[in-house]
């Protein structure tokens, strides 16, 4: 019985300092998103007019300074918008094969679903009429003869 309740103690111990190692490993590691979040405050840009920007909405943005890391393209967006060069706060992600990559690459295409889904739905109105335009010519054609 006493060995059992060693036991149980020496796990108890354990589990408690599981739980105090992540909080330990925060202090050594930097929150992208506190960063990019107290950079944009500081100077003074609009959470709306970037969320509008980067074609997402605010939830998104303050769901991003909640994050430990974010990804490069997140932070080249963001960073393009407030005219910050991030690569001082985040040196080990602008590496050169990044820093190529990215200028090689197009810049993405920021045209969101409901602008692609316009797109679409214009198209499909405008070949409908083409087509009953020429259904009415067809019709015009044989009645006249």
């Amino acid at each position: 019985m006493a060995t059992m309740e060693r036991e149980i103690n020496h796990l108890d111990i354990d589990l408690r300092n599981q739980r105090k190692m992540p909080a330990a490993r925060n202090h050594l590691h930097k929150h992208a998103g506190s960063i990019i979040e107290s950079i944009i405050r500081k100077k003074g840009h609009n959470i709306s007019k970037l969320a509008r920007f980067m074609k997402i909405s605010r939830c998104t943005l303050y769901n991003w300074f909640d994050q430990d890391t974010l990804p490069f393209d997140v932070l080249i967006r963001v960073g393009s918008y407030i005219n910050y060069d991030f690569s001082s706060d985040f040196p080990e992600l602008f590496t050169s094969s990044n820093t190529n990559k990215n200028n090689q690459q197009p810049v993405p295409n920021l045209i969101s679903d409901n602008e692609k889904i316009d797109y679409w739905i214009k198209k499909y109105i405008h070949l409908l009429e083409k087509y009953n335009e020429s259904l009415l010519n067809r019709n015009f054609l044989n009645e006249s003869k």
